[in-house]
């Protein structure tokens, strides 16, 4: 086909995994492991811009129109974002090699604040910040034991933090509450095994993700009547991806991605806001299982894509793209659930040594389903509609063999 296709990089036009920068939950960069297959020494930097529009519409309008209000939409509920990535790969010898990958694989940045005109004025009616980050280390060394069969495993250290501020009355006995949540860093550990056949450029991969427990030091502002610790325990989720890619002829090359993340098991509960819950449940039971931030499903994500080799300079790929989201009711925090997408990317070889690839996405968020529930505990973040959301997403990658 006039490029190693096993070992170039093809797959780096699946920049955080060609779209997941917008998927369900904290979902951002997709865990991707692509340049641990790269031929030879390797290393890459690559960045993803991400411009959404992300909007709805708040509850109680019927409150709201009483004060001659009748702007109800919330703005765009997220910020512009960009996410960097990085990798370096050694091939140590003929059998063992070892790579580190740097990714931001869970993140939420969520701004809103809802400003109607109010008798010709604005005035802040609710609004909601909800900042989480995370950074991700990988170190894998593989071992290929046979000239189809590959076996790799390594560690990740994980830094995890974030704040949520909510400001307005529909938040009831939460009106003003503001949370911080130190940064902890964790370990947890990846494994894998991949198989190929060179003749035909096939690869196919399957990787494992244990989750990573973080024990974060929170401060709330609320006050309750019993004493509460200020350490708060979260998991980031455990996943899988399955990779995999083939040669067609006619110079073409098809390839996807299969991915699980376990966000049902994912929960955010700061102490002082469960000692509020566990108050107000003995009051109203149905409040028990409230939870500041949490998720009914699984996660699932999709793509497959085809490039096309023009010639020894140029490649260019289409993609098209899935995400299931984790069906939960609509709210600032979880405005859209899942989405559709396509992609279209392409890579210029400079030499034998450097390429550059750059990829351009369009996703269309699948909306979220509306609540009518009353008890402001039950969806303190409610929305009651919400519009066409969508967002573009510009990546480039740069990469070097050596």
């Amino acid at each position: 086909m006039g490029k190693n296709l096993l070992g170039s990089p093809l797959l780096c036009l699946c920049f955080y995994s060609s779209g997941s920068c917008f998927a369900a939950a904290f979902e951002r960069s997709g865990q991707t492991i692509q340049p641990f297959f790269e031929r030879g020494n390797y290393a890459e930097i690559s960045l993803a811009y991400i411009d959404p529009d992300v909007s709805g519409q708040v509850q109680h309008t019927e409150i709201l129109q009483q004060f001659g209000i009748t702007d109800f939409s919330t703005g765009n509920l997220s910020n512009e974002q960009v996410m960097l990535g990085a990798a370096l790969k050694l091939q140590l010898n003929p059998q063992f090699k070892f790579a580190v990958i740097y990714d931001q694989p869970f993140a939420v940045d969520i701004d809103y604040h809802y400003r109607p005109k109010i008798y010709g004025e604005s005035h802040e009616v609710e609004s909601a910040d909800i900042d989480f980050e995370s950074h991700n280390l990988s170190s894998l060394l593989g071992y290929q034991f046979s000239p189809q069969w590959e076996v790799y495993g390594g560690l990740s250290y994980q830094s995890f933090a974030g704040s949520l501020k909510a400001q307005g009355q529909i938040y009831s006995v939460f009106d003003g509450y503001d949370a911080e949540f130190k940064q902890d860093e964790s370990l947890g550990w990846l494994a894998g095994i991949s198989y190929q056949i060179p003749e035909y450029y096939f690869r196919t991969s399957l990787t494992y993700r244990s989750a990573i427990k973080h024990e974060m030091t929170t401060t709330e502002s609320i006050e309750v009547g019993v004493v509460t610790p200020n350490v708060m325990e979260v998991k980031t989720p455990q996943s899988v991806n399955f990779d995999f890619m083939t040669g067609l002829p006619y110079q073409n090359i098809l390839y996807g991605t299969l991915r699980w993340v376990n966000w049902q098991n994912f929960v955010i509960q700061p102490p002082k806001f469960k000692a509020v819950i566990d108050y107000a449940a003995t009051l109203y039971p149905e409040a028990k299982d409230i939870k500041l931030i949490q998720y009914n499903e699984d996660q699932w994500s999709a793509k497959i894509g085809l490039a096309h080799v023009w010639n020894k300079k140029w490649l260019s790929s289409i993609e098209l793209l899935w995400d299931s989201g984790v069906n939960n009711a609509a709210s600032t925090l979880n405005p859209s659930d899942g989405y559709q997408g396509i992609g279209l990317g392409s890579m210029y070889t400079y030499n034998t040594q450097f390429d550059i690839a750059a990829g351009l996405y369009y996703l269309r968020f699948k909306n979220s389903k509306t609540s009518s529930d009353s008890n402001p505990l039950a969806n303190i973040t409610g929305l009651s509609a919400l519009n066409d959301n969508d967002a573009w997403i510009f990546g480039l990658k740069f990469t070097h063999h050596f």
